[in-house]
Formats: C-alpha cells, sequence, structure tokens
C-alpha cells in the first residue's frame, strides 16, 4: 500500500507546474550566473585560470563572492517551500482528501507526501548546484597553476584554513563541492518538510506556507548575526569557504534534526486532531 501511494505522489511531483516552474528558473539562473562569472576569463591568460572547483557557485572566490551570497540567500529555500510542500493543503481545500484516504491509509497518504516532500526540496537545490559545477568543470580545466602558492600544493594554502571538512578537500576537491551540495540538498528537503507541517495548521493558506520559512530564515540569519554570534547563522554552514570562526557542524545537524522532529510530531499532532 506504502508503495503504490508512494509512487503515485511520486508522479504528481514531477507532472506538478510549480516543481517544474521552480526548477526550470534555477537551472535558468544557475545558468546565467555561471555565464557572468566566466565571461570575464575570456581569452584570459591560462597561469590565471581558476580551476573549475573553484568557480563552483558554492565556492567564495575574491572576485564573485556576491554572486554566491545572493543565491544562498534568496534562491534556497523558497524554492524548496513552492515546489511541493503546499499539495496537502490544495487537496484539503479543494475537497479531495477524504476521497483520497477513503481508498488508502491516511497514516500511508500522509508520510507518502513527507517523503516525496522532502525529496522535492533536496532535487530543487541539488540539481541546480551540481548543473553549475558541472558547466565549470566543461568550461576550465580541473586544475590549474594558479592554485600554486610559492610551491606548496593547492590545500596548503592560507585561506583554505578557512574550509570546513578539509580532509575532504585533500582527497578532492571536487568531493568536498559535491559534500555541500548534498548538505544544501539536505537543507532544502528540511525546509519543504517544515513547510509540509505549516500546511496541517487550521486556518492556514498557501502564502503562509510557501513564504513563513523564507522569513524565518532571513530572521534567524539577521538576529544571531546582529548579536555577533555569526556561527550560528544558517547560511554559512551552506558553503565550503565562508571564512566564519567558531563554526561548529554539529550545531548546523542539531538544528537540522531539531526542525525535522518538530515538523514531525507538527504533522502527527493536527493529523490527529483532523480525526476527532
Amino acid at each position: 500500500m506504502l508503495f503504490n501511494v508512494l509512487k503515485t505522489e511520486f508522479a504528481k511531483l514531477l507532472k506538478r507546474r510549480e516543481f517544474n516552474i521552480v526548477l526550470t528558473i534555477e537551472v535558468v539562473l544557475i545558468s546565467i550566473l555561471f555565464i557572468l562569472t566566466s565571461i570575464t576569463y575570456y581569452k584570459g591568460y591560462t597561469s590565471e585560470l581558476p580551476s573549475a572547483y573553484q568557480m563552483w557557485i558554492g565556492y567564495r572566490n575574491g572576485n564573485f563572492s556576491f554572486v554566491g551570497d545572493i543565491y544562498y540567500l534568496f534562491f534556497l529555500t523558497l524554492p524548496a517551500s513552492i515546489a511541493f510542500a503546499d499539495t496537502y493543503l490544495g487537496d484539503k481545500k479543494e475537497r479531495v482528501l477524504n476521497f483520497i484516504v477513503s481508498r488508502c491509509n491516511k497514516s500511508s497518504y500522509i508520510l507518502s507526501k513527507g517523503i516525496v516532500t522532502f525529496f522535492s526540496g533536496f532535487i530543487v537545490i541539488f540539481l541546480p548546484l551540481l548543473l553549475n559545477q558541472l558547466l565549470c568543470m566543461v568550461a576550465f580545466p580541473l586544475y590549474t597553476v594558479s592554485e600554486v602558492n610559492g610551491g606548496n600544493p593547492a590545500y596548503d594554502r592560507y585561506y583554505l584554513t578557512r574550509l570546513y571538512f578539509q580532509g575532504l578537500h585533500t582527497i578532492s576537491p571536487y568531493l568536498h563541492n559535491l559534500w555541500f551540495m548534498f548538505l544544501d540538498g539536505v537543507f532544502g528537503g528540511v525546509v519543504a518538510i517544515f513547510s509540509y507541517a505549516i500546511s496541517f495548521f487550521r486556518k492556514v493558506n498557501r502564502y503562509t506556507v510557501v513564504v513563513l520559512p523564507t522569513v524565518l530564515y532571513f530572521t534567524q540569519n539577521f538576529v544571531f548575526a546582529l548579536l555577533g554570534n555569526a556561527n550560528y547563522c544558517l547560511t554559512y554552514y551552506l558553503y565550503p569557504t565562508t571564512g566564519v570562526k567558531g563554526l561548529d557542524y554539529m550545531v548546523f545537524m542539531c538544528i537540522m534534526a531539531v526542525l525535522l522532529m518538530t515538523s514531525i510530531f507538527v504533522i502527527i499532532l493536527n493529523a490527529r486532531r483532523e480525526e476527532i
């Protein structure tokens, strides 16, 4: 039963207009940003070209760090919420929820929709970031002489002291970037689940479900930065070259776990209330 419901929900996701529009916009945007940052190196000296992993949008470099800042601040949470998170609310308001649960177990329906919602948030964040890295690998050398500083390997350069998961970077900077793409995708999935949980509250509208997580994300980053506790700002955990001291990824994992558990609690509590 669960597998069949899950398959149906995944089919709905792939056909959903909002999911396809959001993913298309993200892909187009990431491609435009790639072109804008790459065109400045056209006909440049080979010795001055950065490596493909350094040109990835999540990898801050001195010339184009603002591009990544803008993307990570404005184009992660909202797309994750728009993709699929409001579909439970839509089913409820369109009065098709009772028809659906009459044909399958309600718990299976809610669980399946939650799983698909998580993957919708993961996909719309992970795939564009992966595409950006692939474009960089096509246009730029995998490794360049510009990485060498005083004859030392690239991973010994002074600015890499601000990298997190440095051991992974020494194995492969591309694997390092891929790890952060995965973390960003998980972040998008958790945000989507949080939006999904909001849709279980009574007298809530679609705009609240979609926008509230982004508002809270902005607020959280602003408040902790204002208090001088930048190491608690979520945005700094989403890319490898943040430069903020005192980041502890256990903090990030704990925040994600709390958000996820809170969302699950809200879903279970409100789902039971609806049955009463």
